[in-house]
């Protein structure tokens, strides 16, 4: 168990950003090395909230749920279950999910929160640029399949969150 207080918030005094970075990237470190965990966190200036988060199995999770968002002008195909043992978010592979659960993600759109979305599909012949979000960490990817023939599909773990931001026909956006 970790607990953060009023002592490990002095130094960065009301800096609510500051806060939520710390946090995240505490968050990321321990959820990365246990199955299980129970955090106290700082929540504004009221004091703490319990938090208690599993790594989401079979789909289902009540907090940290992977997310995928749709801000580009075409549909995404999100799917619910990652089925490779490997990969993390971001991770693009030409298999490695299940099609018995798919959801149609038109613009503006996003998976459903308290559930668990584990991939979503970049379609053979287009380029998607796409925001990638763990804890501590965010980055821009180009999923690049013009003129392939198959998808790619890419990983989205527990606690991530992919937003594509566009995507186009036979080039990148």
């Amino acid at each position: 168990m970790m607990i953060l207080g009023k002592s490990d918030r002095h130094e960065i005094g009301t800096d609510m950003i500051a806060r939520q970075r710390i946090t995240s990237l505490t968050l990321a470190t321990v959820c990365a090395a246990l199955p299980l965990v129970t955090l106290t966190a700082p929540v504004a200036q009221a004091g703490a909230a319990l938090v208690t988060m599993s790594p989401a199995a079979g789909g289902n999770c009540s907090v940290l749920c992977s997310t995928t968002t749709n801000q580009s002008s075409l549909g995404v195909m999100a799917f619910r279950n990652w089925t490779c043992q490997d990969g993390t978010t971001g991770t693009a592979r030409t298999g490695c999910v299940s099609t018995s659960q798919t959801m149609w993600l038109a613009t503006n759109r996003t998976t459903p929160a308290g559930q668990d979305w584990d991939a979503f599909r970049v379609d053979a012949g287009y380029c998607y640029r796409v925001l990638l979000e763990v804890p501590g960490k965010a980055w821009t990817m180009t999923y690049n399949r013009s003129g392939m023939s198959t998808p790619v599909y890419v990983k989205v773990e527990d606690w991530g969150l992919a937003t594509v931001k566009a995507q186009r026909y036979g080039s990148c956006p």
